[in-house]
């Protein structure tokens, strides 16, 4: 066997160890000891290939990344024939899926991350999300002013993430998954693509009827 193969495995090995203590410990329990005993290979074989158990999170995070990336890519390609909504709710089930799929490497990241930071813990999924929200507003909401649109954009990047996050991670007792996504995605549609008669109406609407306004000649006429 080529030594870059056996050199490969080695690291698959180490890094699906990784990822069995993750899940069965925690972050907190997470040790370089405990990876290698897992894998069943010496301490000094896992530092051949990984510095510490920072290194081996970021690696975690990493293949993490590639995979949710795989699928939210064919998650976008799906829902560019479906409708606004159906399309918003089909990425938001994928997204929520790929979550549970590494649950421990997403819970792991979760716990590292600076309080309030938990919508930057897949930078590579949230920069690909912003790209295509930014096509699907041009497309479904061309009236935007640039600036609004940046803004409605950066919430709903916030909201998308962390709902994925919740949904996946702490959902409540007695709703449904589905049921979850298809209010964060009714959320997500009426925040990017508002109403236009909503932001702007009619004005012919907000004029006075000049029928109903017009003076009653003999109301108006003064007393004799």
């Amino acid at each position: 066997m080529p030594q870059q193969q056996r050199a490969q495995e080695m690291i698959d090995r180490i890094l699906s160890a990784a990822a069995q203590v993750l899940s069965e410990s925690g972050y907190a329990g997470l040790s370089t000891n405990r990876v290698a005993a897992a894998a069943g290979v010496s301490i000094g074989s896992l530092y051949r290939y990984f510095a510490g158990k920072n290194e081996l999170i970021e690696e975690l995070r990493a293949r993490s990344s590639a995979d949710v990336l795989a699928d939210l890519t064919g998650a976008l390609t799906a829902a560019v024939g479906m409708s606004a909504r159906d399309g918003v709710h089909h990425i938001l089930s994928v997204l929520v899926g790929a979550v549970k799929r590494h649950r421990a490497v997403t819970t792991a990241m979760i716990a590292e991350a600076p309080l309030g930071a938990h919508g930057n813990i897949l930078p590579e999924v949230e920069r690909q999300l912003t790209q295509v929200t930014r096509i699907f507003v041009a497309v479904h909401a061309p009236e935007l002013d640039p600036a609004e649109a940046d803004a409605r954009i950066h919430l709903a990047m916030g909201v998308t993430l962390n709902a994925c996050l919740r949904i996946a991670l702490e959902p409540p007792a007695g709703v449904t998954e589905d049921r979850l996504i298809s209010l964060t995605a009714d959320l997500l549609v009426l925040g990017l693509v508002p109403d236009p008669v909503r932001t702007h109406p009619d004005p012919a609407q907000s004029r006075p009827d000049p029928v109903r306004t017009r003076p009653d000649p003999v109301r108006a006429r003064p007393g004799r």
